[in-house]
C-alpha cells in the first residue's frame, strides 16, 4: 500500500498520530500536497486505492485521526481536537494550508469542511459528507447501552453484521468481491477497537454546518454515491447549495464506501478537479 514511505508517529499534545507522507521517499516538483482524512471509525487503509494512485503524481499525506487506526485513542474527543491535529500535522510536515487539497470522507468530510472554514486552502473535496449529524437507532444503542449488549452483535464478523454492512454501506450493484475485500481489510481492526471509540459520535451531535458553509472560499468538489444510505445524496445536494464555489458529482452504482466500490472513477474525478486548480 505504501510505496513512497513508511508510517511514523508525531506527537500532538500527548496524543500520538500515525502519519504517512509520500515525500519521505518520492520527490515532487510542486508544493501541492493532498491530505486525506478518513471517516468514523476508519483508518488510513480506507484510502489505499487513492494513496496508490495519487502518490505517483502528488505528495500525499494521510493519517489515522485521533482515536482510530494506530493512533492513540483518548476517551473523549471534539471537533477542535481534530482541527488542531490537522494544523500540527501540516506544521510537522512543513506544509502551509494554502498549498493543500483537503480530501475528507464521511466524518473526515466534517473535519475537512470545518477546517476550510478557518483556513485558506487550495481546494476541498468532500466524499460522502454531511451537513448535520443525525443519530440513528444503532447510534443510540451504542451510546446508551453497555458494550455487552452491542459489541459482538454489531462489530464482529457474523451473519447479522455481514447483512447489515452489505445493506448499509454498499450499493446493491457492488460486486461481492469488493465487499469481501473491505471486510478482510477491517475485520481485525473493528473487532479490537476499544468500545468507547464507537461512541465518539455522541460528541458531535451539535455539529451543524448549515450556518457557516457559505463562508468556505476554497474551490470545492462534492462527491457522493447514488446509493449512499449513510450520507444520502440529499446531504451532498445541500452542501453544494450552501458552499459557493462548489461542484457536485454523483457516482452511479456506488454507496458510502465509494472509495472501494468505484476507486478508479473516484480517482479520475478527483484528478480532474485537482488539475483544474492549477
Amino acid at each position: 500500500m505504501f510505496k513512497c514511505g513508511t508510517p511514523f508517529y508525531i506527537n500532538v499534545n500527548g496524543i500520538k498520530l500515525n502519519v504517512y507522507d509520500s515525500a519521505e521517499k518520492c520527490i515532487y516538483k510542486e508544493k501541492l500536497a493532498l491530505v486525506f482524512l478518513h471517516g468514523l471509525p476508519g483508518q488510513i487503509s480506507n484510502w489505499k486505492y487513492q494513496i496508490a494512485y495519487f502518490e505517483e503524481k502528488y505528495r500525499v499525506i494521510a493519517y489515522d485521526q485521533r482515536g482510530f487506526g494506530k493512533s492513540d485513542k483518548p476517551v473523549k474527543v471534539s471537533i477542535g481536537d481534530y482541527l488542531e491535529d490537522l494544523d500540527k500535522v501540516l506544521e510537522n510536515r512543513g506544509l502551509h494550508p494554502e498549498n493543500i487539497v483537503l480530501i475528507g470522507h464521511s466524518f473526515g468530510g466534517m473535519v475537512a469542511q470545518a477546517y476550510a472554514r478557518i483556513r485558506k486552502i487550495k481546494g476541498l473535496i468532500l466524499v460522502g459528507s454531511l451537513v448535520k449529524v443525525k443519530p440513528d437507532i444503532f447510534d443510540k444503542i451504542v451510546w446508551h447501552l453497555p458494550p455487552i449488549f452491542w459489541r459482538k452483535i454489531l462489530y464482529t464478523e457474523n451473519p447479522l453484521t455481514r447483512r447489515l454492512y452489505r445493506k448499509i454501506f454498499f450499493s446493491p450493484s457492488t460486486p461481492k468481491k469488493v465487499f469481501e475485500e473491505f471486510l478482510r481489510d477491517n475485520k481485525e481492526y473493528l473487532e479490537t477497537l476499544p468500545a468507547y471509540v464507537f461512541r465518539y459520535g455522541k460528541y458531535f451531535v451539535d455539529y451543524d454546518a448549515s450556518t457557516w458553509l457559505r463562508k468556505i472560499e476554497a474551490p470545492t468538489l462534492i462527491i457522493v454515491g447514488r446509493d449512499d444510505k449513510v450520507t444520502p445524496t440529499s446531504e451532498s445536494e445541500i452542501l453544494h447549495k450552501l458552499i459557493p464555489n462548489s461542484k457536485l458529482v454523483i457516482i452511479e452504482n456506488a454507496g458510502h464506501l465509494v472509495l472501494y466500490e468505484k476507486a478508479k472513477e473516484l480517482n479520475r474525478i478527483i484528478d480532474g478537479f485537482i488539475k483544474g486548480l492549477k
